[in-house]
């Protein structure tokens, strides 16, 4: 029988023991404002997995919009 949705995410493991290595790239520290450009683990690097890749998050014209 089918295990329920629940039950499967409970029993997923995966994702925890991975984190426990370092090896999972998610979910890391932004240390400075979104920008195209952003500090992580305090080097910078260019930002493509946000809403603001393209920099318009902190666009005057967008803010004055908001």
């Amino acid at each position: 029988m089918r295990k329920k949705l629940q039950d499967r995410i409970a029993a997923f493991k995966d994702a925890t023991a991975i984190k426990e290595r370092g090896l999972y790239p998610y979910f890391r520290a932004i240390e400075s404002g979104q920008d195209t450009e952003v500090v992580i683990d305090g080097k910078k690097v260019l930002m493509f997995g946000s809403n603001s890749y393209l920099g318009l998050t902190n666009h005057p014209k967008i803010k004055e919009a908001s």
